[in-house]
């Protein structure tokens, strides 16, 4: 009977979410029947979906800050950075699958969290650091919590900032930060939908405003081009932190992927050098540099934290794609803000709370969480700087500096291969996470303060 009532909910769960539920298991929320019930091979995704979910991984935000990343690095830096760091995060990003896989089979675990994986993995470490394995548990839950956070202010910015692109054309000449505020209430009312599925249509009309936005600023890129020779190959090296950062948080998705390795019919496809990931992302990379070099030529020196601020404001065609992406980012603030919600919320408080209470409890918790986004938005109006910070605070940790810790760890007991060559690849990552994760979030905090200070000097 239990195996019949399984497989009538497997044939109401679509493709978007069947994703949806393995993403918030990858986070390490416990979701209810949607979420496991991708697990069953036959009613995974096919190769072809998975593939098109890691393209959807780099359509996001964070391209639209590519090009003024290359500002920042010169584009002769840019390119090479662009492929260099992707790579490599890619690289650190196989070897964390490859040990969550080999954990979940150990444990016999089909779903296994990164925060799970990580407190085995130091568990396997040498014993004298066994102690650290719950606090590094509770450091993947922050770092994951505080990126979808500030993934969710960067929204608040943008949406704001594109609203105060339009008001100032069509209506009034108002602050942006009045904008921020206004938008918080539709952003309460949409971040109080407690059910995942109802969030499906807003993720699918997002992604069709995305990838229609897209087309019609390359349009605008590839529209005369001025001269070559003006633009900076290398910059100063004090201006890479920022561009560092940037790059994290456009490429790095590794709760998105780490959920497609669960929601495919033949998982074992998705890695190897050849494998679906790869494939993915090797184009996902490519659209980054060719997007970031391309916009970089395109507006040289002038070029903005976002490119929507470089398109020609009096044409229709920019304005209509301006807003188009304010609503595919307005509507995916909510999915962002699920994941905060789902850790904080069934890994905490729910435990703790009696079911008279536990209703009121969450909605109280979600209204705070757009309340405090805003706050942040409006204290730090400024987009590019909160997405470097975003990224090369939480993402230098959650893709470098863990995947090279759980590494070490779970190969104490084996060999660390010839001349310690694994243990070196993992030193490498620990170390390039540190320097540009502590350079980009140092430097970012700096900029922001000087120029957003919290208390203003008195003239």
């Amino acid at each position: 009977m239990g195996n019949k009532k399984r497989r009538r909910l497997d044939q109401k769960l679509s493709l978007h979410q069947r994703l949806l539920g393995g993403v918030q298991n990858s986070f390490g929320s416990p979701l209810a029947n949607e979420a496991r019930l991708s697990l069953k091979r036959d009613n995974g995704m096919s190769d072809l979906e998975a593939f098109i979910n890691v393209l959807k991984c780099g359509f996001g935000t964070g391209c639209l800050a590519m090009p003024h990343a290359f500002l920042y690095s010169g584009w002769l830096v840019g390119l090479i950075g662009t492929f260099a760091l992707s790579s490599f995060m890619l690289y650190a990003m196989h070897i964390l699958l490859h040990h969550i896989n080999n954990l979940g089979i150990q444990h016999k675990m089909p779903m296994i969290s990164y925060r799970k994986a990580v407190e085995l993995a130091i568990m396997k470490g040498p014993r004298k650091f066994h102690f650290l394995s719950k606090p590094f548990g509770y450091l993947v839950d922050v770092l994951l919590c505080a990126y979808h956070f500030g993934v969710d202010c960067v929204y608040v910015v943008f949406v704001a900032k594109s609203l105060k692109h339009l008001g100032d054309m069509y209506l009034w000449f108002w602050d942006e930060r009045l904008y921020m505020a206004l938008i918080a209430s539709p952003l309460i009312l949409t971040f109080l939908i407690r059910d995942l599925k109802s969030l499906v249509p807003f993720a699918i009309l997002s992604n069709i405003l995305l990838l229609t936005g897209y087309g019609v600023i390359l349009n605008y890129l590839f529209r005369d081009l001025p001269e070559f020779e003006p633009l900076h190959a290398i910059q100063p090296l004090r201006n890479f932190p920022f561009f560092f950062g940037t790059v994290l948080f456009s490429i790095e998705s590794v709760g998105v992927i780490l959920s497609l390795s669960r929601s495919m019919r033949t998982p074992e496809n998705l890695m190897g050098t050849c494998g679906i990931l790869n494939q993915g992302m090797i184009l996902v990379i490519s659209f980054y540099a060719i997007f970031g070099f391309i916009g970089y030529w395109r507006y040289g020196q002038n070029t903005a934290n976002s490119i929507l601020q470089n398109l020609p404001q009096e044409e229709f065609l920019s304005q209509l794609v301006t807003g188009m992406f304010a609503l595919a980012i307005f509507f995916s603030y909510a999915l962002q803000g699920y994941v905060t919600v789902s850790i904080i919320w069934r890994n905490y408080l729910e435990p703790e709370l009696e079911d008279t209470y536990s209703r009121a409890v969450e909605f109280l918790l979600r209204i705070a969480l757009v309340i405090a986004s805003v706050l942040v938005a409006i204290q730090y109006p400024d987009f590019g700087l909160l997405l470097s910070f975003v990224g090369s605070f939480c993402l230098a940790q959650l893709g470098l500096i863990l995947p090279g810790i759980v590494d070490i760890c779970l190969r104490y007991e084996q060999d660390y291969g010839p001349g310690r060559i694994f243990l070196l690849r993992s030193l490498l990552f620990i170390c390039m996470g540190l320097a540009g994760g502590v350079a980009g979030t140092v430097v970012s905090l700096r900029t922001l303060y000087a120029r957003y200070p919290v208390v203003r000097k008195k003239v």
